[in-house]
């Protein structure tokens, strides 16, 4: 059968299309749970192999570890299942991001994005792109993909909004507001497209177009729960930008309630690090944060959530998960006798774990800790996300040179 975008779909049963079509769309607009969605034709259905791929790649996305059994579930399911050319690369993709070689994975995903006009292999390269900072490859992926869709078909907005984060995250500011404005103009719930739009304006310092673009359409996105919390993040960092610090630490607060995913935690991290940053008592909200991070399974996983964990425990240092999580980022992805068995491991050990050192020791050794960000400058995009999310390190720095400069000012 055929997918909503036309590509080839196995399925034992339509319901499974029709799942695999009502999860698309949840996704792309950040509503309601596609894993639910997608529960009954994955466990129901032995001829529905993309189903379960699908999970699997959004669960690595989300920090899961490789031996989880979920998606060693989704794994298994989709080897036996996997039935056309098309879904054997897309499990070949997965596999390499089982392994921790994300690129290997989004190349694969464009190989097949690049012989026929497959959305999922579109935005799952374009999603991993993002995981591990690759700004270049992930503008050539999105062009491509643009390049196959025409105006007016179904989908062509979607791959617009990608290609504007692309755009924007590699410096064409005109085309990426372009772009962004005609995929919101088709679609307003095109949350990946507003999020592009707010990327723009956060790099270009336009605190006007972003309370355009959030506030005044709150009613609209403030309800797509899958992003919410980092549009909340883009509203607070232009907050923060305009002196508005007692607001900004107010979405912290309305947010936290439903800050249960680590990816969310990192935002409300990042804003209380900024925040005092410039001097703002935020109280004991790192210790709801850090109690909440303590629980979950995510550690280790994934490069950016390693980071944002640094920057939370540091700030409790008597916690009870502080030591465990310090000691599980030393002795996490250890090197084989040939080297590195991934690209993960070799972002673990080259980028992360000197990173996390340094952000530990920063206020007790701001010299030091800047002497492995000058050494590290020209990696650090490894650590993924965008550059404005990544922006916290070039304030943390600034913030490191102060005290290195005047260890009395704090």
């Amino acid at each position: 059968m055929k997918d909503q975008w036309g590509a080839t779909l196995s399925v034992g049963t339509s319901a499974s299309l029709d799942a695999w079509d009502t999860a698309w769309t949840q996704a792309v607009h950040f509503v309601d749970d596609p894993f639910l969605t997608l529960a009954g034709a994955n466990a129901s259905d032995d001829g529905f192999a993309m189903g379960s791929i699908f999970c699997g790649v959004y669960r690595i996305l989300g920090g899961s570890r490789p031996d989880d059994a979920a998606v060693q579930t989704d794994l298994k399911r989709a080897q036996a299942r996997a039935q056309t050319a098309a879904e054997h690369q897309h499990l070949e993709a997965l596999h390499h991001m089982l392994a921790g070689n994300y690129t290997a994975a989004g190349q694969t995903w464009d190989s097949l994005a690049g012989s026929e006009r497959n959305f999922a292999a579109v935005r799952f390269a374009h999603d991993v792109y993002l995981h591990v900072g690759d700004d270049g490859r992930r503008l050539r992926s999105s062009q491509q993909a643009f390049d196959r869709w025409s105006p007016g078909e179904h989908g062509w907005g979607l791959v617009a909004g990608q290609l504007s984060f692309a755009l924007e995250e590699a410096g064409f500011y005109d085309d990426a507001e372009e772009l962004g404005r005609a995929a919101l103009g088709l679609d307003a719930q095109d949350l990946w497209a507003r999020h592009a739009l707010a990327h723009l304006y956060e790099t270009l310092d336009d605190s006007a177009a972003t309370f355009a673009l959030l506030v005044d359409h709150q009613n609209v996105w403030a309800a797509q729960d899958g992003l919410a919390v980092h549009l909340w993040w883009h509203l607070a960092l232009r907050l923060i930008a305009v002196g508005s610090l007692d607001e900004a630490l107010a979405i912290h607060d309305a947010q936290l309630p439903v800050a249960t995913t680590p990816f969310r935690m990192c935002d409300l991290v990042s804003l209380l690090w900024r925040l005092e940053l410039l001097g703002v008592d935020v109280g004991d909200r790192w210790s709801t944060l850090a109690d909440r991070f303590a629980e979950r399974s995510e550690w280790h996983t994934a490069a950016f959530l390693d980071l944002h964990a640094a920057f939370l425990f540091t700030r409790q240092p008597d916690h009870r998960a502080t030591a465990r999580f310090f000691d599980g980022v030393a002795a996490s992805h250890p090197a084989d006798v040939d080297g590195f068995h991934s690209e993960n491991a070799r972002n673990f050990a080259t980028i992360v774990k000197p990173l996390v050192v340094a952000v530990r020791n920063g206020d007790t050794d701001p010299a030091g800790s800047l002497q492995v960000f000058d050494v590290l400058d020209d990696q650090l995009h490894r650590i993924g996300g965008s550059i404005a999310q990544r922006d916290i390190l070039r304030l943390t720095y600034n913030h490191y040179e102060r005290l290195a400069a005047d260890p009395t000012k704090d």
